[in-house]
């Protein structure tokens, strides 16, 4: 659990310690002048309810590559699906059942990969990994800026 220690050297900033929760994160990263990230973290002790986690891709923008990793495995048959704009989701839904380094996903199916308005990019996770009391990974989706 993490603390939270307000003004404790007098300067009216505040500090935090001990363990700090993640999951149920995203978030657009800014690599270069072009490239960009969106972030999805997952975790089983997070909120990762029904709901879909969605992050606006903007305008003009071209999907390059995903990348999954797993940290900790969720329970077995767990899956994450992405999708663009309402569009077809990877034909291979994201495997959350095993510990994984950080690697390259196939983009086979994905509808949308580029655009000229803003959309919405949402990660859905199945039920198994939606009802895992284990589990951490992050999905990342790498674009560029057109």
């Amino acid at each position: 659990m993490s603390n939270y220690e307000a003004n404790p050297a007098g300067l009216g900033i505040g500090k935090r310690f001990g363990d700090r929760k993640v999951g149920g994160v995203v978030g657009s990263f800014v690599q270069n002048d072009a490239q960009r990230e969106i972030v999805f973290d997952l975790a089983a002790h997070e909120p990762m309810s029904g709901v879909p986690m969605t992050v606006e891709l903007p305008a003009n923008y071209l999907v390059e590559e995903i990348y999954l990793e797993v940290e900790t495995a969720f329970v077995s048959s767990s899956t994450a699906n992405l999708s663009i704009n309402g569009g077809g989701a990877l034909s291979t839904a994201l495997a959350l059942a095993t510990a994984a380094p950080m690697a390259k996903v196939a983009i086979t199916g994905l509808a949308n990969l580029s655009g000229t308005s803003a959309v919405n990019i949402v990660l859905t996770g199945n039920s198994t990994a939606i009802g895992s009391a284990t589990g951490k990974a992050r999905v990342v989706v790498r674009y560029k800026a057109v």
